[in-house]
């Protein structure tokens, strides 16, 4: 049987539609949390040994251990150096370009009446990058990148603690390119404090770690739950699920690319969703063998072997139009249009509304989106994307209005305090209607 199931769009299951999230075996994270919040650095050093079986003294690594890894990358794997480098400015430049879009402005609605509006960073972040075999370094530069170009005043890092390279069990350590990283990033201070615990001490503050404004960063279920826990007493940025990439495509599809982008999403994780929705059953078919050429050369336990397997399919459909409203029904993290250029893909663009982030066109693998075209890859899953967008800078920003009635033509000033003094009377708010009345029958 095919890893990859080929069905026809009529057989799409409800289920196909509904939110994919993490959340069995999360029932330890509120007390992690709240004996996070009640003892500090006690209780996270308690849950490093446990989980992590680190002992350090202190979590904070030393700034000139930092900038020693940004030199050991650059003399050790010159390559990965360069390609941050570009990553990096890439994200930054389309960050500082998002931020221009959001500006002050006063406007007088009516006579002596002024509105306005003032765009504030936080003051400080926190981000959580997870550790594992292979750490997710481009989570540094897409954390940072919207942080950096809003103004966030100090930026903080967590990320899960490793042996130290002396062998000192007593010092803070962590995977090192991700620290050669976040100081690339100009991150302020960085913590080697994994899990829900790491959460607990940005959100509460635990005497080492200070407490945050915004919480951002992808992380396992635990990570996803504590996140959710704390919102509320500070901001977030996703409550992110299993991975997912929906393509729409015709018999322009070149099928070899297209099995790739399907791969590249599915070895993210055995959750993980990687669709094709397509008008051409020969391409569904040489799609399904380029998935099976793949996998056969992988390990019989491979991630992407059980993500196909379990989530993974081929929609075959009568019309690309029929796609785009299976597109916009799930909603998916990742759209790509595998559709030559011209103006029947410019009338589907137009027509896709709810995704995270999409990728117009054979050339635009959304591998570029994850790593190195200065889009954001934290972006919202599980059918969110209905209601909200990745990461960004407003994410760090803060919208407050203001208001002033200036001396001078008043009608519109006393129209807003009459209106005022009615209003208030209807929902019984007296000491309201006095303040309006008194203003005006001076």
């Amino acid at each position: 049987m095919a890893s990859l199931n080929i069905i026809d769009w009529t057989a799409i299951p409800e289920s196909f539609f509904q939110a994919r999230r993490y959340s069995a075996g999360t029932e330890a994270v509120p007390s992690i949390l709240e004996a996070v919040r009640e003892r500090g650095d006690a209780a996270v050093r308690e849950f490093s040994a446990k989980f992590d079986r680190a002992h350090p003294e202190t979590f904070e690594i030393d700034h000139d251990e930092l900038a020693a890894t940004v030199e050991r990358l650059y003399t050790e794997d010159r390559e990965l150096y360069e390609a941050i480098v570009v990553s990096r400015d890439l994200a930054l430049a389309f960050a500082e370009r998002q931020r221009r879009s959001f500006d002050d402005f006063d406007v007088e609605l009516a006579p002596g009446l002024v509105t306005g509006q003032r765009i504030h960073p936080v003051d400080r972040a926190g981000l959580y990058v997870p550790g594992g075999r292979f750490p997710l370094v481009s989570s540094v530069i897409m954390c940072t990148s919207p942080a950096r170009a809003a103004g966030v005043g100090e930026i903080i890092l967590c990320t899960p603690p490793v042996p130290h390279p002396s062998g000192d069990a007593a010092l803070p350590w962590a995977d090192w390119r991700t620290l050669a990283v976040a100081s690339m990033c100009a991150v302020t201070r960085v913590f080697a404090i994994g899990g829900a615990q790491a959460i607990g001490a940005m959100a509460y503050g635990t005497g080492t770690v200070p407490s945050v404004n915004v919480i951002a960063g992808p992380g396992n279920k635990y990570v996803t739950a504590a996140k959710k826990y704390v919102f509320g007493e500070v901001g977030i940025d996703l409550l992110a699920g299993p991975s997912e990439v929906l393509i729409v495509a015709d018999d322009s599809a070149n099928p070899a690319w297209v099995a790739a982008d399907l791969y590249a999403q599915a070895e993210h994780d055995p959750d993980a969703q990687a669709v094709l929705v397509t008008t051409s059953r020969s391409l569904a078919v040489a799609v399904q063998n380029e998935v099976e050429n793949i996998l056969s050369r992988l390990p019989a336990d491979a991630i992407a072997r059980k993500s196909f397997e379990d989530s993974g399919c081929v929609i075959v459909v009568d019309t690309l139009d029929r796609a785009m409203r299976i597109a916009n029904s799930k909603a998916p993290e990742h759209l790509e249009l595998a559709l030559e250029e011209g103006s029947e893909r410019d009338r589907l663009e137009a027509a896709a509304r709810d995704f995270g982030s999409v990728f117009l066109g054979h050339r635009t693998a959304e591998v570029l989106g994850d790593f190195a075209a200065g889009l954001n890859h934290t972006l919202p899953t599980s059918g969110s994307a209905r209601f909200t967008g990745g990461l960004s800078v407003r994410h760090f920003l803060r919208t407050v209005t203001a208001l002033r009635s200036p001396a001078g033509e008043d009608s519109g000033w006393e129209r807003s305090v009459r209106a005022a003094e009615v209003i208030a009377r209807a929902e019984g708010l007296d000491g309201h209607a006095l303040a309006a009345r008194r203003r005006f029958r001076r």
